[in-house]
C-alpha cells in the first residue's frame, strides 16, 4: 500500500529508466536487473537506486527490466534460463526465492539448482497489528486469548501463501494456537477491514502499516524480526515476548542464472557491497522502510537454504493451498 510520496518517487525513477533502458540495452555490455514485480513498489524503487550506483563500480550501464507476474515467479524463471554471461541478474525476494517452491509443485525453476546467489541487499520485517477495539496489547495477550477461544480469532492476510499469511502460520506452529485465516485479494482491502473492525488481527510489512500505526488507527503488538526494528524501537520482537525461535523478515537480493561463473558473481557482489556501505544509499533504503543488510554470496547461499527449509515446514504444517 504505497504512500503518495512512494508513488511520486516511483514515477520519477521508473520513467527515466523506461525512456533510456532500450537505448542502453542496445549498447554492448549492459547489465540487466530483472525485476519480477511491477514498477512503483518499494523493491522496484530500491533496484533502480542500486542500478544507478552500480554503473560506476562495474564500468557498464545497468538497467532495470520489469517482468512481473505470478507472484514474482515469471521473472525468476526468465532469469534462471538466461545466458550466464554476467549480463543478466534478477532481484530475488523471499516469496519467489524461498517460499514458492513449496507452494507450486510445477514451478518452472528450482532455486537451489537454477539460480546463483550473489548478495543479500536489504531486509524488512513485518508488524503484528490489531484493531484498536481488540482487547490485546501484546503477544502473550494474543496467545492467551487464542488458547481460550480455539479457532475463534480471525486474522487477515493479502492472500493464501503470502508472507503475511505464513508469518501467522509460523506463529501458530510455535505457540500451539488455533487462529482462523481470512485471505483477501491484496494488502489494501485486508488493512481496510482491520481498521474497520471486520477482522481483529494481521501481519503486514512496515511499508504498508507505518502510517496506520503512527496515526493511531491500529496498534502494533510485535515485530517479526530477531531484533527490534530501528523504525519502531518501542515495539518488542515476538521472540522477546516469549515465542522462542520466532523470526521472519522479508528481503531483497541479487541472483544470477544457473552456471554463472564465480568470477562474475564475485565482481557484482563486491560492487553491491561498496554501494551498501554508502551512508546516503543506506538513508535512501531507509526511506522505503528497508534496512541495508549485506550478505556475501557464500553466506547468502546458506541463508537461502535455511529459509527454504523453514518455510517448507510451515507450508506443510498449515497445509497451505494456493488458489
Amino acid at each position: 500500500m504505497p504512500t503518495r510520496r512512494l508513488l511520486i518517487a516511483a514515477t520519477t525513477l521508473a520513467l527515466p529508466g523506461l525512456a533510456t533502458g532500450t537505448a542502453m540495452a542496445q549498447g554492448r555490455g549492459a547489465l540487466r536487473i530483472i525485476m519480477p514485480f511491477p514498477p512503483g513498489q518499494g523493491s522496484d524503487i530500491l533496484m533502480r537506486l542500486l542500478a544507478e550506483r552500480l554503473q560506476g563500480p562495474l564500468g557498464q550501464p545497468v538497467i532495470v527490466e520489469n517482468r512481473p507476474g505470478a507472484g514474482g515467479t515469471l521473472g525468476m524463471e526468465y532469469a534462471a534460463n538466461a545466458t550466464p554471461d554476467g549480463n543478466t541478474v534478477v532481484m530475488g525476494g523471499s516469496g519467489p526465492t524461498t517460499i514458492a517452491g513449496s507452494l507450486f509443485p510445477r514451478l518452472g525453476y528450482d532455486t537451489l539448482r537454477d539460480l546463483t546467489p550473489i548478495a543479500l541487499i536489504a531486509s524488512v520485517p513485518q508488524l503484528f497489528i490489531v484493531n484498536n477495539d481488540f482487547p490485546v496489547r501484546d503477544i502473550q495477550g494474543l496467545i492467551a486469548r487464542a488458547r481460550a477461544n480455539p479457532g475463534g480469532i480471525f486474522y487477515a492476510s493479502s492472500g493464501n501463501g503470502t508472507t503475511q499469511h505464513l508469518n501467522v502460520e509460523l506463529f501458530k506452529t510455535l505457540t500451539g494456537t488455533d487462529l482462523t485465516h481470512v485471505p483477501y485479494r491484496g494488502s489494501g482491502p485486508a488493512l481496510a477491514d482491520l481498521v474497520a473492525g471486520q477482522v481483529p488481527f494481521m501481519s503486514d510489512t512496515l511499508a504498508a502499516v507505518t502510517d496506520l500505526v503512527r496515526s493511531g488507527r491500529v496498534r502494533a503488538i510485535g515485530v517479526t524480526s530477531r531484533e527490534r526494528s530501528p523504525f519502531f524501537p518501542e515495539v518488542p520482537t515476538i521472540a522477546e515476548q516469549g515465542v522462542a525461535g520466532y523470526e521472519s523478515v522479508g528481503w531483497i537480493s541479487l541472483l544470477g542464472p544457473r552456471g554463472l561463473p564465480d568470477a562474475q558473481a564475485a565482481r557484482i557482489e563486491q560492487a553491491v557491497e561498496g554501494v551498501l556501505r554508502q551512508p546516503d544509499f543506506q538513508a535512501r533504503v531507509a526511506d522505503q522502510a528497508f534496512t541495508a543488510t549485506f550478505l556475501n554470496r557464500t553466506d547468502f547461499a546458506a541463508f537461502i537454504r535455511s529459509e527454504i527449509t523453514k518455510w517448507a515446514g510451515v507450508v506443510r504444517a498449515a497445509d497451505v493451498k494456493v488458489d
